[in-house]
């Protein structure tokens, strides 16, 4: 026991399977790094999460349990914190959303701290301990409660269940089979209430799979590489409305960045192959049941979590989802002994991590001192500073290049300006790394200021098929059609806009339904354009 306990004390000269599959997936990831473009805050996460997991792999694994003990701390903390500084009277705890901007996100990371605090409450031996895990698990369950987040209440489940395992193993067969069956219509109708729920929600996101599922089928094997997703959902989903004009989830389309289930994204960007890797780390994770229940639960929980939201695309999650594989690996018994227990030769492999990860620090404080710089410039633009701001972005362009936000955002000031050449390339650079709405629209808008009308009617039909329920696609193309002296055309379109059923009412619809066409069609002298009187009347006479 003695020699054992040396030998997986003297990491990194010792690894687990687990260690070996993580180093794999890196291994995968690097072909992928040189053929897609990656941005610099990828690259970033992939190394300072690889520094994360060395670091916590060389801590004894009881200060790796210990440190769990922050995490209902940390979501007490977020809950007054927030509750203190509402800005509305009528906020609730609802309306908390902690570090995550999101109540959702936040529902889910009290998640984890509930199971955590369950979890170090059913291990604890100290009075004392066990007093203060329980005062603690009251405001942790009462913020759970009101998150409404339906994510959250899976991860729960998924959480609990792990911890209750040791109690199921040790019931008898009898008892089993009375058990069983109530879990399952249980479960049956914990999903149906969780559907109902938030009934429009949980369409929006079937509308997702459904649209991602079409994705994964069409590159099953090899995917769409390191951000696959941005940059191809949209467009599917476009075309899958096309297809089904009358979807029943029209209404509930919009500009999605995530499948909200992070396995469908894995398969969908890596591949058949990706997707193995992640199921392969979780079977060693819960095959082993060395490493202390609580671990294995809290990541559980975010397991859970994941198949039906983003959380991997948070760095809080990120770093919970580092730590406890890496708490569970220094449990396990290393398969492979490198001959790095020599002290010279394990000092310097010591020394090359802390110099690895002092580069990683020094390159993500550089990335935040231009985040701030970018921020800084957006915050105190105004029309009559454009120029300032321009020459601001351009030297950041470099850093952000690969950030769909920063680059359209520089495409749209540059538009602003009229200066509509510089602005279009990076218009359509936005579009192809995420082509979201407002981006279409606003590359159709420059491509209409630079005489390219056909590429302006492209981006704004692509844009309404998106997101079926926008109404300024469809007006900017009644309006260019107008423009262009195509009255049939432009009639369609005003129709389309009269008939279209509003999703959500404001002040700029009803300005589409009553603007410039109707004064414009009467100041004209032509038969032919008094005709577009049909944009108020939806007329149907021939010509006259």
């Amino acid at each position: 026991m003695a020699e054992e306990k040396t030998i997986k004390d003297s990491f990194p000269g010792a690894f687990t399977r687990l260690d070996l599959l993580f180093f794999a997936c890196l291994v995968y990831l690097l072909p992928e790094l040189t053929v897609y473009p990656v941005g610099r805050e990828y690259i970033l996460t992939i190394a300072g999460l690889a520094v994360v997991y060395l670091i916590f792999r060389q801590i004894p694994i009881r200060l790796i349990t210990g440190l769990l003990y922050l995490l209902p701390v940390s979501v007490v903390a977020q809950t007054v914190y927030s509750y203190n500084h509402f800005e509305y009277p009528w906020q609730t705890l609802s309306d908390i959303t902690g570090i995550f901007n999101n109540t959702g996100i936040f529902g889910g990371f009290v998640a984890m701290g509930f199971v955590a605090t369950t979890g170090l409450l059913i291990s604890a031996k100290r009075p004392v301990t066990r007093i203060t895990l329980g005062l603690l698990l009251i405001p942790v369950t009462i913020q759970l409660i009101y998150s409404h987040s339906r994510a959250a209440w899976v991860a729960v489940v998924c959480g609990m269940l792990i911890l209750l395992l040791p109690i199921f193993s040790k019931l008898t067969k009898s008892k089993l089979v009375f058990i069983i069956p109530i879990l399952i219509i249980a479960g049956i109708v914990f999903s149906i209430k969780l559907y109902h729920f938030k009934k429009d929600s949980a369409d929006g996101r079937l509308l997702i799979w459904t649209v991602s599922w079409n994705m994964i089928k069409e590159k099953p094997i090899t995917g769409y590489g390191i951000g696959g997703f941005k940059r191809n959902y949209l467009l599917k989903q476009g075309e899958y409305f096309k297809n089904h004009p009358d979807s029943r989830f029209a209404d509930l389309a919009d500009d999605v960045a995530y499948p909200y289930n992070e396995f469908m994204k894995t398969w969908i960007e890596h591949g058949i192959i990706g997707l193995l890797f992640a199921c392969g780390i979780i079977i060693l994770i819960f095959s082993n049941t060395a490493s202390p229940p609580v671990l294995r639960a809290v990541l559980a929980a975010l397991i859970g979590f994941s198949f039906f939201s983003y959380p991997f695309e948070i760095i809080a999650f990120q770093v919970l989802g580092i730590f406890c594989p890496a708490g569970i690996a220094s449990a396990q018994k290393p398969v492979v002994i490198a001959g790095l227990t020599r002290n010279p030769i394990k000092l310097t492999a010591l020394c090359l991590i802390i110099t690895f990860s002092g580069f990683i620090l020094l390159a993500v404080c550089n990335y935040y001192a231009d985040l701030k710089k970018w921020n800084r410039i957006i915050r105190f633009y105004s029309p009559k500073n454009s120029q300032q701001a321009i020459e601001g972005l351009q030297a950041l362009y470099p850093a952000f290049k690969h950030n769909d936000k920063f680059v359209f955002i520089y495409g749209k000031i540059l538009s602003d300006a009229g200066r509509f050449s510089e602005a279009l390339p990076l218009l359509e650079s936005a579009k192809n790394m995420f082509p979201r709405t407002q981006a279409l629209i606003v590359l159709g808008e420059a491509y209409e200021k630079t005489d390219a009308y056909a590429k302006a009617l492209e981006a704004w039909e692509t844009a309404s098929y998106i997101k079926p329920s926008l109404f300024k696609p469809h007006y900017d193309m009644a309006m260019l059609y107008f423009k262009l002296k195509n009255y049939e055309q432009a009639k369609q379109k005003a129709n389309e806009i009269l008939n279209k059923k509003i999703k959500i009412d404001n002040p700029e619809i009803d300005q589409m339904k009553r603007d410039d066409p109707k004064e414009k069609i009467q100041t004209q002298q032509s038969v032919e354009k008094r005709r577009f009187v049909a944009w108020r009347t939806i007329s149907s006479s021939k010509q006259s």
